[in-house]
């Protein structure tokens, strides 16, 4: 439970209170509320990626 608490705050802060700089120093949240921001992507559109097998 403790370690569930503290996932949602980190994420929240990732999310709504940390620039960064892939979003020319804005936060995700806001950048994700307004679709006319542009933001470098520095995924590759080639990418393989495997299936994770649990």
């Amino acid at each position: 439970v403790i370690a569930q608490q503290i996932t949602k705050q980190a994420v929240s802060i990732y999310n709504n209170l940390r620039t960064h700089f892939s979003l020319d120093l804005r936060k995700p949240a806001e950048v994700h509320l307004n679709p006319n921001i542009k933001y470098k992507s520095y995924r590759r559109n080639n990418v393989n990626l495997t299936e994770l097998l649990i």
